[in-house]
């Protein structure tokens, strides 16, 4: 079907570019902080910014209750486009914002509002790919979530260097209006072929056993995908399915522990800039180093991720997380080495970029592939509801992590905390893909009827 690969393509870019306005958006707060911190008129502390991540955590948590039912109603593409339009109209206002309380709310706001991104797409990939695809397509949308936040580190990090830090988010939220109007025109709710997928099925030339098993899976995903077991349910129906799934609740422990340590990306810019007594704009542009480290991870995952079976991936991510451990223990004894500063500073940024490379696959693509291959019609509202238990274990963590950094343990208080989280990291994400093999293996690939 010759005019698929551009309608495809259309949307992919579509969904890139939205999603990196929105995390351009969300990024701010992170972004702006060391030059917020530095501003004597406003008189914070690192507790006030760990608290502006820790209410806006939250505020992605009630968003996630709110954009997931509703993408399943309205559609992605609506779900979407609202995102993208109120989190720039949030960051104008948290620009506007003169005190800790103001900031706080417009966290909030910013945040829910940012979380329906990621239920708004995960409708539109299971309309527009190919079931065998997903964890390229989600691999690709991803890269956009880390490539703009390394981009916007950068360039609105260089701008503090002698722009005010308001009118630097002024510039972010009309970035993000731009995409906003592009994304209206070229962004499409479904293929208008309700048989989109189906009309290749018998063009399989690969006459090889592998050739052969590739197509009977390929067909079986089709099936699948067009007479899912939840086909037709009522929201409650499919969120007791969900309740009930044991898979279901190894997923949201796993992400429970990857979304926390993702959340040390809000503290990277404080920490380095503390610890290497760097200036804001220095240490919020070398922060980049973790969207860095997970965009490598992510575009690796691009190569590796649809050739693996459960099992292999199972193995691949176990190892990573184990890398990413490795990781946070250089951070924590790396003063031990008694090496000169300038070394300390590049194997920190070193062992900084290998915990954003290990953890990020884990983070992105099982969840995402699991939630439109084993919700069906209520992918968003799994989605949705498994990001709202990583995002109460993200507030809790950034609620406690300010305040160990504050304490007199410090940064080495800090990084205990993220050792124990990064040791039961390894465990979940070894746990959930073992059942995601002994599912596969058994042909349980769907909830059972």
């Amino acid at each position: 079907m010759s005019i698929r690969p551009p309608k495809q393509l259309n949307i992919i870019i579509a969904m890139y570019l939205g999603y990196a306005a929105m995390m351009i958006c969300r990024q701010m707060i992170t972004i702006l902080s060391p030059a917020m911190l530095a501003d004597d008129t406003l008189g914070l502390t690192k507790t006030n910014i760990g608290d502006f991540a820790a209410y806006g955590t939250l505020g992605a948590l009630v968003g996630k209750l709110i954009w997931g039912p509703l993408a399943d109603v309205i559609g992605g593409r609506f779900t979407f486009l609202i995102g993208i339009f109120l989190t720039a109209l949030f960051v104008i206002a948290f620009g506007l914002s003169p005190n800790v309380m103001a900031f706080t709310v417009f966290s909030f706001l910013l945040y829910c509002t940012k979380s329906s991104g990621w239920p708004g797409m995960t409708k539109l990939v299971g309309e527009w790919y190919h079931p065998h695809h997903y964890g390229r397509v989600w691999s690709i949308i991803s890269t956009s979530s880390r490539f703009s936040v390394v981009l916007a580190t950068l360039f609105f990090g260089w701008l503090l260097s002698f722009m005010h830090w308001r009118s630097v988010g002024f510039i972010a939220a009309a970035f993000a209006l731009v995409i906003f109007i592009g994304c209206y025109f070229f962004l499409k709710e479904k293929p208008e072929n309700p048989n989109f997928f189906r009309e290749n099925e018998g063009d399989n030339t690969d006459t090889s056993a592998e050739g052969i098993e590739l197509a009977k899976a390929s067909k079986q995903a089709i099936d699948n995908k067009y007479n899912h077991p939840l086909q037709g349910t009522s929201m409650l129906a499919g969120m007791l399915a969900f309740v009930k799934s044991p898979r279901v609740w190894l997923v949201v422990l796993m992400l429970m522990m990857l979304t926390c340590m993702m959340a040390f990306l809000d503290f990277v810019a404080v920490y380095l800039m503390e610890t290497y007594q760097l200036s804001p704009s220095q240490a919020a542009m070398a922060s980049t180093i973790f969207p860095v480290g997970s965009l490598a991870g992510l575009l690796a995952s691009i190569a590796f991720y649809d050739r693996f079976s459960k099992k292999g991936i199972r193995t691949v991510l176990t190892i990573a997380m184990t890398l990413s451990l490795l990781s946070v223990l250089t951070l924590k004894y790396l003063s031990w080495f008694n090496l000169s500063v300038e070394v300390n500073y590049m194997v920190a940024l070193s062992a900084i970029f290998l915990f954003a490379f290990s953890i990020s696959p884990a983070y992105y693509l099982p969840m995402s592939i699991f939630s439109i291959e084993y919700g069906g019609p209520h992918s968003a509202k799994l989605v949705s509801f498994i990001d709202a238990f990583g995002f109460a274990a993200s507030a809790t963590f950034a609620f406690i992590g300010g305040r160990l950094a504050d304490s007199a343990g410090g940064w080495s208080s800090f990084m205990n905390m993220l050792i124990l989280i990064s040791a039961v990291g390894i465990i979940s994400v070894w746990a959930f893909m073992h059942a995601e093999y002994k599912a596969a293996k058994s042909g349980e690939v769907l909830i059972k009827r």
